[in-house]
């Protein structure tokens, strides 16, 4: 008020201004109302018609697989396949080679179409483009359930993990699948087979994202029951919808439509679509904010235009001021002289000044107290790689405090062991920030470097070195990580474990350096707590090699399960376990051969007909366990109790069977008619007067494996009997022991002995030559 008491020219350009700015305001926000609820529906069709752009995308896809499938299953080539109506070995191995190539031609005309097979109920056995095998030994089964409950022709099964065995090695996949029944139209008793069309869950997600580029928010697909079966973030894959930030509840939603929810998040729009070709629901949720950044740019850019315009309203009237009244004032000035001046005129510049001062040490503080959140940012560019060139990053290292070499740089990292065990989250958070203060101390006395706290017990070192000898900054990198792991232990009584990468010759190499430090800590599981760990300790490896004699110990152990051999069982895994530490294997690989050594152990346990229920433990994850230990000594144990309690409870189920006479008849005659080559299943039904059902059930409890698991192994065996004592040809020993086809025989013969025929004849042959050179020798 004194301020507008001041002069004439100040207080006309107060009001002047007031008035110009509500005008201009009024004008321009009745302006934006206005156009805000045509533009909201405008952004809230557009988001509807580029999920409506998904689903067509996704369906159009589906149906041309199925039109394919459909077209496919009515060959003569796969419906004399699935009705199993071969006349011989010969006929079925030649139109087997029919049907490859026309699994081949369906897979490249269609590049959707991951991977599919032929199922013949008729012989239970499944065809691919690469193998031919019984259901009983097949990888991927968990589609058959579905195809027995189904109602219809066919069924797209939600998203699931199907593990592909590919050149010998396991591979995860998450698929979609399509279960299409054939004949196409029958009830299902009247079901001969099926084919199974498997399309990675990716191809969907690939399509959703081609839209999703040109819009935000994320869009899913789920199923009736709300769980989600794809998604861009594969972390969604198998969880329920509810889970996701924003999402109103499943039963809100009808056909079409969209539903606009509010949360401690922030708000969200979530559009769906139901689709009425496989009832899957495609759904878009975005957040508020992103979808209405149209209406923010409007809304700015009207902003923008109200500035503009009232700065040149301010400027009209600075000028209307200085032109009318300022002569006048500068007349009442030169007349009255300082009596006209009041004390009170100008007080609004001091106070003007102060502000401005108050308002620099302000912003000089909080400067100072977000250093460390800058420096904690920057670092963390650095090791992910987003930050690369050293000149133009050297003014953020001055301003945060960083002194860096550009020469070459190593990165360590520093974890505190057992942090669960023994610390409360407030103990790990000081003493990885003390570690921290340490590193920095540590790396000042050899180098130039900086750490950072990158999680709570867990620290990131840059070291950096003026020179390139590389050899030599590595030694001086490891004598700092022992010096640091020394001085934890000694002053504040705790264990670390330091991972050290490889010298890096500029900025881009940090994030190499980085990931090789995290690839050295995850060895702690092999060397233990408080060790430095180096990338070179467990490069150069051949891993392959050593992995393959351990899978060859795995199937030692297997039997050992199947034998129920519980001592050996122990000493066994005292061998496998000791190769895998001296052989210094990845600790991914460790703790996949555990997983592969309990899935092999569990299907000798089933097929020896046994319920595996009734061993596992309901509430305990085997693979949440197998990934919650830290120690090789922890994972042997473990391994050990859970191996020793399979045996025990075969050995408890096995003593309450009781004896079958029938099956003693019927394994008598299998040692009297192996060979013959039609021998089956339903063969020894009829022979004894059995329905098969019934006696492959019979077979299966009292010997603890099926019909044909045995026949192979009484005519390997009386193989390998001809072999030894014989010297007729391979295709003779196979036409003695009931194999029409050599291929056939020697190709199971493999994989029963792990032997070709000639190879296990000459290693007969060497053993007893050896012999006899001993014997002559002595």
């Amino acid at each position: 008020m004194r301020f507008l008491q001041g002069n004439i020219s100040a207080r006309f350009k107060v009001i002047y201004g007031v008035f110009f700015l509500i005008i201009i305001s009024s004008t321009v926000w009745l302006s934006y109302l206005s156009s805000k609820g045509g533009m909201e529906d405008q952004l809230r069709r557009t988001n509807t018609a580029l999920l409506h752009l998904s689903q067509q995308k996704i369906e159009m896809m589906l149906h041309e697989i199925d039109t394919s499938t459909i077209n496919f299953i009515q060959e003569p080539d796969v419906e004399l396949f699935l009705n199993g109506r071969y006349a011989s070995d010969e006929l079925r191995l030649n139109y087997f080679r029919i049907l490859n190539t026309r699994f081949k031609t369906l897979m490249f005309t269609n590049s959707n179409i991951s991977s599919f097979y032929l199922y013949s109920l008729a012989n239970k056995s499944l065809l691919t483009d690469v193998t031919y095998s019984d259901e009983s030994s097949f990888y991927d089964m968990a589609w058959h359930d579905a195809y027995v409950s189904m109602k219809g022709y066919g069924e797209w099964l939600d998203t699931r993990k199907v593990t592909e065995v590919s050149s010998g090695l396991q591979i995860e996949k998450n698929m979609i699948t399509l279960v299409r029944t054939y004949p196409l139209i029958s009830l299902p008793q009247f079901r001969k087979g099926a084919i199974i069309v498997n399309v990675a869950e990716s191809t969907l997600s690939n399509l959703i994202q081609d839209v999703d580029q040109q819009r935000a928010g994320q869009t899913l697909v789920i199923n009736n029951q709300g769980m989600i079966i794809s998604s861009q973030n594969k972390e969604h894959l198998f969880h329920s919808f509810s889970t996701i930030p924003g999402a109103p509840e499943i039963s809100e939603f009808k056909d079409n439509g969209y539903i606009t929810t509010h949360s401690k998040s922030g708000s969200y729009t979530t559009f769906y679509l139901t689709s009425s070709y496989n009832g899957w629901k495609y759904i878009s949720i975005v957040p508020d904010p992103e979808m209405n950044r149209p209406l923010m740019i409007v809304r700015n850019l009207l902003l923008v235009v109200t500035a503009g315009m009232f700065f040149l309203a301010i400027v009209l009237v600075f000028a209307v001021s200085n032109y009318t009244f300022r002569p006048l004032e500068l007349f009442f000035h030169s007349v009255a002289g300082k009596k006209s001046v009041r004390t009170g005129d100008l007080t609004y510049m001091e106070q003007f000044f102060k502000q401005m001062i108050s308002d620099n040490e302000s912003l000089q503080k909080q400067m100072n107290d977000s250093l460390p959140a800058l420096k904690w940012r920057l670092i963390m560019s650095l090791l992910m790689g987003d930050k690369t060139n050293y000149n133009r990053m050297k003014p953020y290292f001055h301003t945060l405090g960083i002194d860096l070499y550009h020469k070459q740089f190593i990165v360590l990292i520093i974890e505190l062991d057992r942090i669960q065990e023994n610390h409360t989250p407030r103990d790990v958070y000081l003493f990885t920030y003390a570690i921290s203060n340490v590193a920095d101390e540590l790396i000042a006395g050899v180098c130039k470097g900086t750490s950072v706290e990158l999680t709570d017990g867990r620290v990131t070192v840059i070291m950096s070195f003026e020179s390139e000898d590389s050899q030599g900054n590595q030694i001086q990198a490891l004598q700092v990580a022992d010096l640091v792991k020394n001085y934890v232990g000694v002053h504040f009584k705790q264990t670390v474990t330091i991972g050290v990468g490889s010298p890096q010759s500029n900025l881009e190499g940090i994030q190499i350096s980085y990931e090789e430090a995290l690839n050295a800590l995850k060895y702690k599981l092999i060397m233990g707590d408080n060790t430095v760990v180096s990338i070179d300790d467990i490069a150069g490896s051949n891993y392959n090699e050593k992995f393959y004699r351990i899978t060859a110990l795995i199937d030692s152990v297997v039997n050992l399960i199947r034998e129920t051999d519980k001592n050996k069982l122990r000493s066994q895994l005292d061998k496998i376990f000791g190769e895998v530490v001296a052989g210094n294997v990845p600790p991914e690989l460790i703790k996949q051969m555990c997983i592969q050594m309990i899935m092999k152990s569990i299907k000798v346990i089933s097929d020896k007909g046994l319920e595996i229920k009734e061993f596992l433990d309901p509430k305990e994850n085997i693979y949440d366990r197998i990934e919650s230990c830290v120690k090789v000594a922890e994972l042997k144990s473990y391994m050990s109790d859970f191996l020793h309690q399979l045996i025990v409870r075969t050995e408890e189920k096995r003593l309450s069977k009781g004896h079958h006479d029938t099956i003693e008849q019927v394994l008598a005659y299998l040692e009297q008619h192996y060979m013959d080559s039609d021998l089956s299943l339903n063969l020894l039904a009829a022979q004894f007067e059995l329905s098969v059902p019934y006696l492959s059930k019979l077979f299966k409890e009292t010997t603890e494996t099926n019909f044909m698991d045995c026949l192979i192994q009484i005519r390997m065996e009386k193989s390998k009997e001809l072999l030894l004592g014989s010297k007729l040809k391979v295709n003779t020993i196979a036409e003695s022991v009931g194999y029409n086809n050599v291929q056939s025989f020697i190709r199971i013969f493999k994989k029963y002995t792990g032997l070709t025929p000639g190879e296990f004849r000459e290693n007969l042959k060497k053993g007893e030559d050896d012999k006899n050179s001993e014997s002559v020798s002595g």
